[in-house]
């Protein structure tokens, strides 16, 4: 085929008439399909902004509640966000909210509002929060071994700290008190110089435990896990 730089003017206008004619209609439903797509892009992306702004509002309003109240009535903007915007940011953290009340009186209910937030979340730092705060629940009503399978999920991403606090509270439930203190150090190990007040809590708990010499064994166990964990 002769290229188009050498055809004169009227053998391109010619060959520009017929590429038209044969190629016309699917030019027409291109450029139709594409603002179609444009239009739809635009209008998802104004909606996301509707719903975050909106989510932002009530979440606003949770907070400016339990700011002046830790028992105010937060439950109706909560479930909202949780039926409405569950995908968003500020529902898990109104949840984390609403499950810290309910911890006051309602262990079982404070732990389904977290175990929602860990279904609903892909957030690392809001999904350890919630995990670290439903172990810790789980602890309190006795279950050990559902906290201890959380506690134990990996990787920590920088919450190591908390889990280890945890596993040395399950240890101290358990009375494998030589176990908790390997847990109890580690977790100091990983606080960092920012954390004196967490330092000295951890060190209270573990200064408070009796030595049990025939937990070695586990001792020797738990150690060699660390070991490894640091190791890769």
């Amino acid at each position: 085929m002769v290229d188009d730089i050498l055809l004169s003017p009227e053998e391109q206008d010619e060959r520009a008439k017929q590429w038209l004619k044969d190629n016309g209609m699917a030019l027409v439903m291109g450029v139709v399909l594409g603002l179609g797509a444009v239009y739809a892009f635009n209008n998802y992306r104004d909606q996301q902004k509707v719903n975050a702004e909106e989510a932002s509002a009530l979440y606003t309003q949770v907070i400016n509640l339990v700011n002046d109240s830790d028992n105010a009535d937060i439950e109706n903007r909560v479930t909202t966000l949780k039926e409405e915007y569950a995908g968003s940011s500020y529902a898990a953290k109104a949840v984390l909210l609403r499950a810290r009340q309910l911890s006051v009186s309602n262990l079982d209910d404070a732990l389904q509002e977290l175990v929602w937030v860990g279904e609903n979340t892909d957030e690392i730092g809001i999904l350890h929060t919630a995990r670290v705060r439903q172990a810790k629940v789980l602890v309190a009503l006795e279950k050990l071994d559902e906290a201890k399978s959380l506690a134990e999920i990996k990787p920590y991403d920088g919450f190591d700290t908390y889990y280890q606090e945890i596993l040395g509270d399950i240890a101290t439930k358990q009375e494998n008190y030589e176990v908790a203190r390997v847990h109890y150090q580690s977790a100091i190990d990983q606080v960092g110089a920012a954390g004196t007040g967490y330092i000295a809590i951890l060190n209270l708990k573990m200064n408070r435990l009796p030595h049990n010499d025939s937990a070695s064994e586990e001792v020797d166990n738990v150690e060699t896990e660390e070991n490894g964990a640091n190791a890769s």
